[in-house]
């Protein structure tokens, strides 16, 4: 059986695509950012918890006149992110849906599906059990050794809140990300295994980069569980990358 080569076609082609599906997205941001802009008082109310579960009694304080309308910004362009994050989601598949085979289309909706599903668990996960362990931490030990009193800018809280959320929801895609690698076949179990020392390296960057402080402490609160899912990755792959010489043949076809 002759190898059929999918059709390729010219990068203006992949280009015009790729502004379609650019303007899609951040049409679909626009959008989320607005509507989460008119409940930006009740999202605020809720991003303090991790901060009253520690310590009700601190409050928050805003420096600059300017503070509390770019913080309310801030504070909507993520959670309408989150909102709009399975049209987002779709539209990267749909960018990336004409170099597959048709067997292969058929993972769109699980895609869309694993991906949001991973995401929201990664920024609840974040939210309810690092945020307060982090900001109890940091206050315990501003307290203990400095013998400082915790006073918080309403704009260094609320990033601080917001990448943490944001590098838990994006870690938390490895295993969906990788999985659907070796389901197309593009990764193997061998692969991943012998790159595990390597990505403990590259996990222990990405965290040193992805959180807001530079410290020992928030660094391991992400690179574990980097480390961790990519060690259920490893088991996600030999289940799913294609054994069967019918898969082979359909590449063929």
């Amino acid at each position: 059986m002759e190898n059929q080569q999918l059709p390729e076609a010219p990068i203006t082609e992949h280009l015009a695509e790729l502004r379609t599906r650019l303007i899609r997205i951040i049409l679909a941001l626009i959008i989320g950012t607005v509507v989460a802009f008119t409940k930006a008082n009740y999202i605020f109310e809720l991003l303090k918890q991790p901060l009253l579960k520690v310590n009700p009694n601190l409050k928050l304080y805003f420096l600059s006149p300017t503070e509390p309308f770019f913080t309310a910004f801030k504070i909507s362009f993520l959670a309408g992110f989150i909102l709009v994050s399975p049209f987002v989601f779709y539209q990267v598949w749909k960018f990336i849906e004409p170099a597959l085979y048709e067997h292969e289309k058929k993972l769109a909706l699980p895609f869309v599906f694993f991906t949001t599903l991973f995401f929201a668990i990664g920024c609840l996960f974040s939210f309810y059990l690092v945020l307060p362990v982090a900001i109890g931490f940091f206050i315990n030990f501003g307290n203990i050794q400095l013998g400082a009193e915790a006073i918080f800018s309403v704009k260094e809280y609320i990033s601080f809140v917001l990448r943490m959320i944001l590098a838990f929801g994006l870690t938390f895609e490895l295993p969906v990300i990788l999985s659907l690698l070796a389901r197309l076949g593009l990764i193997t179990p061998e692969f991943l295994q012998k790159s595990r020392p390597y990505f403990i390296v590259l996990a222990f960057i990405v965290a040193a980069v992805l959180t807001p402080t530079p410290d020992v402490f928030s660094q391991l609160m992400l690179a574990i569980p980097l480390i961790l899912f990519y060690e259920i990755s490893i088991i996600m792959a030999k289940i799913l990358y294609p054994k069967s010489t019918k898969y082979k043949e359909l590449q063929n076809e």
